[in-house]
């Protein structure tokens, strides 16, 4: 089998409603995916999605799509896609970095591996541990009131918990806004906070000190990515789990991560940690040293959902105590293949199923309608 063809497509989505961040994030409003469509000389096509962020992994859709454009897709027609170590050869071979960028491309030819031999992707990865998985929501910032209505309706509407979005220039306020959230929902829903690089140590120490009664469960990215000394020294100072997520983009970091002892829980975003055979590798790393993992979302569309979601289904090490981050299709204005219909908020699950490759099916009338450019290389 061989690469005939590369669609590369710049999409806009909009958010239902903007989504306040931390201090470093600000307020987030509409998704940039880039989906690329991988043709091959049998007829089968392979979909694959990444979701630039500027200010999350120095990506922006134009400079995905123009890595696909002029490096990627022209060094991969004619290759076998169902070769994976040769495809993620090459791309390493082309352009250094850009673990974003090769996610489209990971994950498409995954999604070409598993139709050509009709199975899973998790299939491939392993065989599935679970048919299901608990599936929590997230609120980004507000007033106290405001924080606590929300994750009430969150709990009311089925999810099995919720993230509250914190690191905010008024540390205070989210104190004040974790404390009014666990009033309103009881002492045995499960929270979790994540400050997205918003603090340094002693706010971060600080603000634990004010909601250490909440039992929160865990506490992700309090400080920059590159400050692994200091997430060592929060985690030595509060008495729950720490989480990383920008910090854990790769496999080295995550070694870094685990050398200083700074983490408990790494955060896994299949397009932020490269595609699927790296993100499979940093949880593979995880579980032989002692992390958990948590599935996370990078405000993203079903196919990168799907990805993840075939992912989690093989994983032993997974946080058991809250829902993973597989609403994201539910915050955007509409999903653009059939991984939304995975998610039952009403239940507090989301399904994995058996279809072959990433097991969805893309809606051209949907990516028609949030399209912003088409770029075919061939």
């Amino acid at each position: 089998m061989k690469i005939t063809k590369i669609d590369i497509e710049t999409l806009a989505v909009p958010l239902k409603h903007p989504y306040h961040l931390s201090q470093e994030y600000g307020i987030f409003s509409t998704a940039t995916p880039v989906v690329v469509r991988i043709y091959t000389d049998e007829g089968i096509v392979g979909y694959g999605e990444c979701d630039p962020w500027p200010l999350f992994t120095g990506d922006s859709a134009p400079v995905s799509a123009l890595v696909l454009r002029e490096h990627l897709a022209p060094a991969l027609l004619g290759k076998d896609p169902t070769n994976i170590n040769e495809i993620h050869r090459i791309m390493d071979a082309i352009i250094r970095n850009q673990h974003l960028t090769k996610s489209a491309v990971d994950m498409a030819v995954y999604d070409i591996w598993g139709k050509a031999s009709g199975m899973p992707v998790h299939q491939l990865l392993g065989g599935k541990r679970r048919d299901s998985m608990n599936c929590m929501w997230s609120i980004g910032g507000s007033t106290p009131e405001e924080s606590a209505k929300e994750v009430l309706e969150a709990k009311e509407a089925g999810y099995c918990g919720c993230m509250i979005k914190i690191g905010s220039a008024d540390w205070k306020n989210d104190a004040a806004r974790t404390c009014a959230v666990r009033e309103a929902v009881g002492k045995d829903y499960p929270l979790i906070v994540d400050a997205n690089q918003g603090w340094d140590v002693d706010t971060a120490i600080r603000y634990w000190k004010q909601i250490r009664n909440c039992d929160i469960l865990f506490f992700e990215q309090p400080l920059q990515s590159w400050d692994v000394d200091g997430m060592a020294k929060v985690r030595r100072s509060i008495d729950i789990p720490l989480s990383a997520d920008e910090g854990v983009m790769t496999l080295q970091d995550a070694r870094n991560l685990v050398k200083a002892e700074a983490v408990d829980i790494f955060s896994i975003k299949v397009t932020k940690n490269g595609g699927i055979r790296p993100a499979k590798a940093i949880c593979e790393y995880a579980d032989a040293n002692g992390v958990q993992v948590f599935f996370n979302s990078m405000i993203e569309e079903g196919i990168t959902e799907a990805a993840s979601l075939n992912i989690a289904a093989t994983c032993t090490n997974i946080v058991q105590t809250i829902g993973h981050a597989f609403f994201s299709p539910y915050r955007l204005d509409g999903d653009i293949c059939s991984y939304y219909r995975q998610v039952k908020p009403a239940e507090g699950k989301v399904y994995i199923n058996d279809e072959p490759g990433l097991g969805i099916t893309i809606d051209d009338e949907a990516v028609n309608k949030y399209l912003v450019r088409r770029e075919t290389v061939e």
